[in-house]
């Protein structure tokens, strides 16, 4: 293994860094979304469940903050992981003779 191997970004890293970076830029849109919009007027595929009650349907608020809670985190933790892809040096292992294999001569 070369000394400089770890050093610099490789296309496996860099695709997986952009890979990693648009998973955390579509948590943290949703997540967005859930805190800016009431619960009455998300979208269908982003959960919203409406309830009957007394001849109207209301929205439901059971999960609503925990989703957008969690959504964020899940877009923050992607981002970190793109960082941490791109930035991560890997630890430079050299190998030093051990002597092993070397006999010596009594």
């Amino acid at each position: 293994m070369s000394p400089s191997t770890g050093s610099r970004a490789t296309p496996g890293r860099i695709a997986s860094a952009a890979i990693l970076a648009v998973v955390a830029i579509a948590f943290l849109v949703v997540g967005i979304i859930f805190c800016l919009e009431p619960a009455g007027s998300l979208p269908s595929w982003l959960g919203h469940e409406t309830v009957w009650v007394g001849n109207q349907h209301l929205p439901s608020p059971t999960y609503h903050p925990l989703r957008a809670v969690g959504s964020l985190i899940a877009g923050v933790v992607f981002a970190v992981g793109s960082w941490f892809s791109l930035r991560y040096k890997a630890a430079v292992t050299t190998t030093k003779g051990t002597g092993a294999g070397v006999t010596s001569a009594q």
